[in-house]
């Protein structure tokens, strides 16, 4: 068998081609959408100093937000793991589209990835995490939802326009969603995730109204007698699967704007 023996001098070649290689698949990787302007600082914490500029227009602020919060935004996870009291620090977060267009929430996502990477130096991996929750089936007597059109519904959002999908005291609502759309917003309601099981496909409105647990005065029925008379649907406790993003590092303070 012929061994192949390579000089001192094709060992420099190869590894010059390997290099620019690997320079030339780097510049063509398009760049990480950025911020035309961003400033985070720490918040000055008062009650009720909580502020949030709607997406739709070029600018985006935040105001006494946990850094928690932002790294949930930046990668649409509610969970997360690690990163000790770091991320409970909260911060105001001030930036502008770099050629003024419209600023929507996901265009806003990965440009505060970047903003993250660069200023507090994140850095995250996937993960999965057992918790207690509900998965979402239809009752016995079958589902009451109204299906719409999936582009009813306008995308996106104006500057100061609220949301159509939204849970208040007592209500939820929801435009256009999915049954999956729909059990993220019966999550927020009970704090807990909550699963699509239903099989239902489709984009649907809902209009769901129930009496808060505070509330002692009303004829409304409970939230989870409401969901089944009014939505045709029911929830059961189960063990449920959830993403979560672990954090290998964070910095304690960002760099400085």
């Amino acid at each position: 068998m012929r061994k192949c023996i390579l000089s001192s001098l094709q060992i420099v070649m190869v590894a010059g081609l390997i290099w620019r290689a690997a320079q030339a698949q780097q510049l063509a990787a398009p760049p990480q959408p950025a911020f035309g302007a961003a400033s985070i600082r720490p918040s000055h914490l008062t009650p009720g100093c909580f502020s949030m500029l709607p997406p739709g227009g070029s600018q985006y602020e935040l105001t006494c937000v946990p850094l928690r919060i932002l790294i949930q935004m930046a990668y649409k996870l509610n969970y997360i793991d690690g990163g000790d009291g770091a991320v409970d620090a909260y911060y105001d977060l001030r930036a502008t589209a770099a050629d003024g267009s419209p600023l929507t929430p996901d265009s806003v996502r990965p440009m505060m990835q970047q903003l993250l990477n660069e200023r507090f130096h994140l850095k995250v991996h996937p993960g999965k995490r057992e918790l207690s929750g509900y998965g979402l089936f239809v009752s016995k007597n079958g589902p009451k939802l109204h299906a719409v059109a999936a582009d009813s519904v306008t995308q996106g959002q104006k500057a100061g326009e609220p949301s159509q999908n939204f849970i208040s005291s007592g209500r939820v609502q929801g435009r256009g969603v999915t049954l999956s759309g729909l059990a993220g917003l019966l999550a927020l309601v009970e704090h807990t995730p909550v699963v699509d099981h239903t099989g239902l496909s489709g984009t649907f409105n809902v209009d769901l109204t129930y009496a808060p647990d505070s509330s002692t005065d009303t004829d409304l029925p409970s939230f989870f007698t409401a969901l089944e008379e009014q939505l045709g649907l029911r929830l059961k406790p189960e063990k449920v699967s959830v993403d979560t993003l672990v954090i290998d590092h964070v910095d304690e303070t960002p760099t400085s704007n």
